[in-house]
């Protein structure tokens, strides 16, 4: 499902995440810390080439997960542009309203654009991890790092309800719209609060009989699992050097170009 179907696919799912997990944090620090714009789309472009050159994903994958990211993006940096101005303030764009001007100028749209390829980055470097490392991998790697083990297992549960939420919200659905559920607005609206009642106490049920299963299993507060054969994967150290060096390049380089 999501992210994880591609990650199982992923010529990387047998490489170590730890170093997997260095380069995308490398990536996403200093793609943030820049804060620049062009490092930003400099940094999502060069994700999407390692996770098709080293990942072996088609192209059309990681884009395809940039549209939704995107989209919420939009509307926040929006929020960012639109600036209220008192009337005759040179603008690029406004609509006077109670005798100012709101609109955006050169700088907010500066600003705006900015912030939406610098929040681009910081997704594309995430996606790097998620598209090429599987969560059960991820949290195995987490427990090496000393992470606590409490916060590592409540990721394994909710990883593992996302499924249970997402099968019985489909299964529900099924049912109403063999039965005519979704015709109309008002049926579609019952329908659906009817739907998002009816998944939580199922959840609920379906989670206490999870518990049950696992405590008469021996269940004593942990997990256990055992840790996958790896490639060690070292190639990925210098390439996460690399690539910090590569964006702090283009940063000197709008720096530079600007200045």
């Amino acid at each position: 499902m999501g992210t994880d179907r591609w990650a199982y696919q992923s010529r990387l799912r047998r490489v170590d995440p730890l170093p997997k997990l260095i380069l995308s944090l490398t990536a996403l620090v200093v793609c943030l810390c820049c804060g620049s714009g062009a490092v930003g789309l400099a940094t999502a472009a060069a994700m999407g080439v390692l996770i098709t050159a080293l990942g072996g994903l088609p192209p059309r994958v990681y884009l395809h997960f940039l549209k939704i990211p995107m989209a919420f993006l939009a509307v926040g940096c929006a929020t960012m542009l639109v600036h209220s101005y008192p009337a005759g303030t040179p603008v690029l764009a406004a609509l006077p309203v109670g005798g100012r001007l709101w609109g955006f100028d050169g700088a907010a749209l500066a600003a705006a654009a900015a912030l939406f390829f610098r929040a681009l980055g910081a997704v594309g470097a995430m996606y790097f991890l998620a598209l090429n490392t599987p969560v059960t991998d991820l949290t195995m790697c987490l427990g090496r790092l000393h992470v606590p083990r409490l916060l590592v297992e409540l990721m394994e549960l909710i990883y593992r309800f996302i499924f249970v939420l997402s099968e019985t919200a489909g299964s529900i659905r099924t049912a109403q719209a063999s039965r005519l559920g979704y015709q109309g607005l008002r049926r579609s609206l019952s329908s659906l609060g009817t739907m998002a009642s009816l998944v939580f106490l199922r959840a609920w049920r379906r989670a206490d009989r999870i518990y049950a299963a696992l405590e008469s299993r021996g269940y004593a507060g942990s997990l256990t699992t055992l840790p996958g054969d790896y490639a060690p994967g070292r190639g990925l150290y210098p390439l996460a050097l690399a690539v910090a060096a590569g964006q702090l390049a283009v940063l000197f380089a709008e720096r530079g170009v600007l200045g």
